[in-house]
């Protein structure tokens, strides 16, 4: 900090050899910011993000063993952001966001297949993506009693360019030799195209107080969406947003929410549009174009001044769009249903207990099932966590989890497996504090017994438990 001026620089690096062949990661992220302040009203800021990112077949299907063994794919993004806010007054800010994205990626495999037992066999198939991407966001908020405001309008410009490339060879025999057939030889086919989308936001969302701590979010956003694609045509959507917040007394809080969403094709996946109603986010990672209505409700209590816990219930009827090559593009019904109850307590200043129990449920389509035609999954992690006065802390957690569904086979889609499995996982991990605040040092475990198990995550790149034993490392420096 410097004056009016302040600056900061990071850089991230995770590696990881994965839990099974072909599940190695090797990320890196570099980051600059400034932010100048030209008054004590007005500020401005700029930012740019690199990223590159090189994976194998990180998806945990039900059967472990059913993974792609050749895919790979490299990542390259760089990210430029501009920032501004300026304050009419206390109540009245305006704020704005500006940003430029530049990706490549590449997604290649080397699957070998052969069609019939004399047929040509695929040596490579490559899809190579370019995406340049532009947009802008103005939010304005205003706050007072008993209304508040925020209202806003976003633009987003995506150009992307995909070229897909197969390679066959054909073998001899059956097939005769050159210049009568393509025996003994390879065929390599490149099929480019590309995807322009234009898409513009509105959208307003009211706060209200009224008496007895009751407190009202009405709001509506508008989605205009404009495709140069015949497999994705233009979409203009209207989305209500209703929430509820009730404090019927000081420590007891009720919510419930209901609104619609459509998925955007976002340059980082974020937004200065509020993310969530009500305590209930409103943006997944669906796939793009994605028509969703969400309703939940919950309730959150502080028992004692260290004993505290709550509960929630949500669903989400979603319209997804099918696009598979080959296939009339047409839309999809998928469902899902996700149940939270924790309970967390602090009996001493160095020690915290807690217990929860998570739940969800996936119906989904035959033609585009992702990986699970309905899935079922109750989990119940208990943690346990010490923190002592010379900077070591120790943290231990117990999850039972219980999982049954219909899995898609990945050589065969549309293929699907009736399966249950049941499993206890205990992860452990000690940390210790540098002084002077400068960061962390921490060594965990997940999978402490190596239990094997058979589990589908729904969480297609993110995994969040571990099939083998997994011991890590983490360092976490503040730089004066």
């Amino acid at each position: 900090i410097y004056k009016r001026l302040s600056l900061s620089a990071g850089y991230t690096h995770f590696e990881t050899d994965g839990w099974r062949d072909n599940a190695d990661q090797d990320d890196d992220i570099a980051n600059l910011f400034a932010q100048y302040e030209i008054s004590a009203d007005t500020s401005v800021q700029a930012e740019y993000r690199y990223r590159d990112s090189e994976r194998g077949s990180l998806q945990l299907r039900f059967d472990p063993t059913d993974f792609n063994p050749t895919l790979r794919e490299n990542e390259e993004t760089n990210y430029i952001r501009l920032g501004m806010r300026h304050a009419f007054s206390p109540r009245s800010v305006l704020i704005g966001n500006f940003g430029h994205r530049d990706n490549t990626s590449l997604q290649r495999e080397e699957p070998g297949a052969i069609f019939g037992p004399f047929g040509p066999s695929i040596d490579l198939h490559q899809f190579d993506f370019d995406n340049e991407a532009y947009s802008g966001e103005l939010q304005y908020q205003f706050r007072s009693e008993p209304v508040g405001l925020i209202a806003g309008a976003g633009y987003f410009d995506i150009d992307s360019q995909l070229k897909e490339t197969t390679t066959l060879s054909f073998p001899f025999p059956p097939f005769p030799p050159p210049p009568f057939g393509p025996g003994g030889t390879s065929q390599t086919t490149v099929t480019p195209s590309d995807l322009s989308v234009r898409h513009t936001n509105l959208y307003l969302y009211s706060h209200i107080s009224l008496p007895h701590r009751l407190k009202l979010t009405v709001g509506a956003s508008g989605d205009f969406l404009d495709s140069e694609s015949e497999e994705r045509p233009e979409t203009d959507q209207f989305n209500p947003k209703f929430g509820v917040n009730w404090n019927p007394m000081p420590n007891t809080s009720i919510r419930a929410a209901a609104f619609r969403t459509l998925k955007r094709t976002l340059l980082t996946d974020q937004t200065l549009e509020p993310t969530q109603v009500a305590g209930f986010n409103q943006f997944f990672d669906d796939p793009d174009g994605t028509e969703a209505w969400r309703y939940g409700v919950g309730w959150d209590q502080k028992f004692s001044g260290n004993i505290f816990g709550g509960v929630e219930y949500a669903i989400r009827d979603l319209t997804v769009p099918f696009l598979r090559t080959g296939s009339t593009p047409g839309e999809l019904d998928w469902d899902e249903a996700m149940a939270r109850a924790y309970i967390g307590w602090t009996p001493t200043v160095w020690l915290a207990l807690t217990a929860e129990y998570l739940y969800e449920k996936f119906d989904r389509d035959e033609r585009f099932a992702d990986g699970a035609l309905d899935v079922e999954t109750h989990s119940i992690p208990l943690g346990i966590r010490f923190f002592l006065p010379s900077g070591l802390n120790l943290s231990m957690r117990a999850t039972c989890v219980d999982q049954q569904g219909r899995f898609e086979t990945l050589d065969n889609a549309g293929t699907f497996v009736a399966g249950e499995d049941s499993f206890w996982l205990f992860d452990g991990a000690l940390s210790y504090r540098l002084p002077k605040r400068s960061g962390f040092i921490t060594v965990g475990v997940s999978n402490l017994l190596d239990e094997e198990y058979r589990y589908f995550d729904t969480d297609r790149d993110n995994p969040r438990i571990h099939p083998q034993r997994s011991v890590f490392a983490r360092l976490t420096l503040a730089l004066p």
